[in-house]
């Protein structure tokens, strides 16, 4: 398994980008917190293939402070839930890939779930994220080369998704959009 470390290294190096880019913290982000715009970051290695996602919370679920009605609390629950779902999140072209591990941070009660381990405490921001990382095995990884990415269907408040991926040595970038929205790596 690629771990988050890893991948933030191999991004960090391949892609050359400032140190900036990336927190000295847990995960990848973006400079700057910008409403209507997420972000990936797609490592494929050997067939291991690791997705980090960010976003604004807003983009998500329409606001960016602790869930104060039940309304609310439900679109929170609702966001959180559809993130764990990655079946509902990718296509995978020409190959089979299976989820071996999902880890998803919300706000306000900052949340790590993985099938190995469970801890919540509370988490204080001015503005409020939702990051979630993914590892899946690819049967076929050398046939990858396209990924449809279904957040836009499932968040309306995302407008553009900014890609970095690293693709069996490849790298690129690109800017997704719902009328584009299938990563390309060739």
């Amino acid at each position: 398994m690629v771990n988050r470390h890893l991948l933030i290294g191999w991004l960090w190096i391949l892609l050359g980008s400032s140190p900036q880019v990336f927190s000295s913290g847990a995960h990848l982000t973006q400079g700057a917190h910008v409403h209507g715009e997420a972000m990936l970051n797609i490592v494929l290695e050997g067939n291991a293939l690791s997705i980090e996602f960010d976003s604004p919370a807003v983009n998500l679920i329409g606001f960016e402070h602790a869930p104060s009605n039940e309304e609310q609390a439900a679109a929170f629950s609702n966001a959180k839930q559809m993130l764990a779902s990655a079946d509902r999140l990718f296509d995978f072209s020409a190959t089979t890939c299976l989820l071996e591990n999902a880890e998803i941070e919300t706000p306000y009660m900052e949340n790590h779930e993985s099938a190995d381990h469970q801890h919540h405490h509370e988490v204080q921001q001015e503005h409020a994220d939702f990051h979630a990382s993914y590892t899946f095995h690819c049967e076929q990884a050398k046939d990858l080369t396209a990924i449809s990415i279904k957040l836009f269907a499932l968040f309306p408040g995302i407008q553009a998704i900014k890609v970095q991926w690293i693709f069996q040595g490849k790298q690129g970038s690109a800017s997704l959009t719902v009328n584009n929205a299938t990563l390309s790596a060739n």
